[in-house]
């Protein structure tokens, strides 16, 4: 039996190839995306903090940290970094001073376009093979076991105390 069949049976026994997998190819894509943005000087979390800024999805470091599941500690120092380089600036809340706002920068608006391309191209690149109905199941299931996982945090069971 080759090595790979051997892992896939090893998985499927287990039961941990679902998970294993999933976060193989997360690896597999951060590795490839980090590589790629290095001319750039930016790495796969300070291009996701850039993006998520410019979707809209977040506003401010703890929004960031809740939406990609960093600490606050990392998501600081990404932040600074992003900041020195220019491609984003903190800005205080007028109405509660506690809350910093997170902008893009206009430099760090006119670089985004660029780095959604390479983010494209290592995508396309682990997607190749692929048939444009794979890629459509995979969104799909990917996007249940999202909802799913959404649904187990909003409806947390009680555990049985002893």
């Amino acid at each position: 039996m080759s090595a790979p069949a051997r892992s896939r049976t090893y998985l499927a026994r287990t039961g941990l190839s679902v998970g294993y997998l999933l976060g193989r190819a997360r690896a597999s894509l951060l590795a490839s995306l980090d590589g790629q943005l290095a001319p750039f000087g930016l790495s796969g979390m300070q291009f996701a903090v850039l993006k998520h800024l410019a979707d809209g999805s977040a506003d401010t470091a703890a929004e960031l940290c809740r939406f990609m599941h960093y600490d606050t500690g990392a998501m600081t120092r990404t932040l600074d970094r992003l900041e020195q380089r220019r491609l984003l600036r903190r800005e205080r809340c007028r109405e509660d001073r506690r809350v910093v706002f997170l902008r893009l920068t206009p430099g760090g608006r006119a670089q985004l376009p660029r780095l959604l391309a390479v983010a494209s191209h290592v995508l396309e690149k682990h997607l190749a093979g692929f048939t444009p109905a794979e890629i459509e199941a995979l969104t799909d299931y990917l996007g249940r076991m999202i909802d799913n996982g959404r649904a187990q945090v909003d409806n947390r069971p009680l555990h049985a105390s002893a």
